[in-house]
């Protein structure tokens, strides 16, 4: 499959996918996570692959949802289903059979924050910063993200998180639950291809059985949310909320 807004490159056991928009701080949009839950599907199907990496090309990983893009369908049923199109994409690379490991820097942004949630082992540089700014783009935190998060940082700084709208540093310790390590940007590369290298090595019997088990631990700490996708209807019919939604997209817009 030819992708348009990932790249994939497969090494000697493993792979890495790059989220590959640069220019839009590697913002999300519904095709680009069906690239990457098929690229990581994909890897997942082969049984000399063990291991994805997934990085953010340029100086951020990840921007979140592109507000300055076309959102889609205007109706409710049509805007759902693209919606949930688009949860769908997030759990299909949790379930994928294959360790996902994240290699974060710069921001990570919203959905983007859950795209790394949904990840094994999360690598950070000091200069990663985790925000959630729905709330100032006129949206809910939604696709399932609050319990996401919830279940790595406790629903107490998940609270704190998408209410505030605050910024948070990796090195920070409120994300010591979330960030596997915490590496200088001249040494994450080589650390992260350490690690590949190192699963690569190992039996993949070993490797799902771990796997399956791992999935089922987080399941049992917080058990995935409800949908939370009519939210996003809901604050639509307030024109206040509408007005803050609107301010925020049109500084993206170009």
């Amino acid at each position: 499959m030819t992708y348009q807004y990932i790249q994939l490159n497969v090494h000697n056991g493993y792979a890495d996918i790059i989220l590959n928009r640069p220019a839009k701080y590697n913002a999300l949009r519904l095709e680009m996570c069906e690239e990457i839950a098929h690229a990581v599907e994909t890897m997942a199907a082969r049984s000399d692959i063990k291991a994805v990496i997934i990085s953010g090309a340029g100086k951020n990983f990840c921007a979140g949802l592109d507000v300055g893009a076309d959102t889609g369908p205007s109706d409710t049923k049509g805007a759902w289903v693209t919606s949930r199109r688009m949860q769908g994409t997030f759990s299909r690379i949790a379930d994928a059979p294959v360790v996902k490991i994240c290699k974060l820097d710069g921001y990570v942004v919203g959905a983007g924050l859950l795209l790394a949630a949904v990840c094994n082992l999360r690598y950070a540089t000091p200069e990663t910063i985790f925000y959630v700014p729905e709330l100032e783009m006129g949206i809910p935190y939604s696709l399932g993200g609050v319990a996401c998060i919830a279940r790595y940082i406790g629903i107490t700084r998940t609270t704190e998180l998408v209410l505030t709208c605050n910024k948070i540093t990796a090195e920070s310790h409120y994300m010591d639950d979330f960030v596997t390590r915490v590496l200088q940007s001249n040494a994450i590369n080589d650390f992260v291809e350490e690690i590949a290298h190192s699963l690569v090595a190992r039996p993949n019997a070993l490797l799902l059985a771990s796997l399956t088990t791992i999935r089922e631990a987080e399941k049992a700490l917080l058990p995935d949310a409800a949908s939370d996708l009519f939210t996003m209807f809901y604050v639509g019919l307030e024109e206040e909320t509408k007005a803050v939604r609107e301010r925020y997209s049109k500084r993206f817009k170009s």
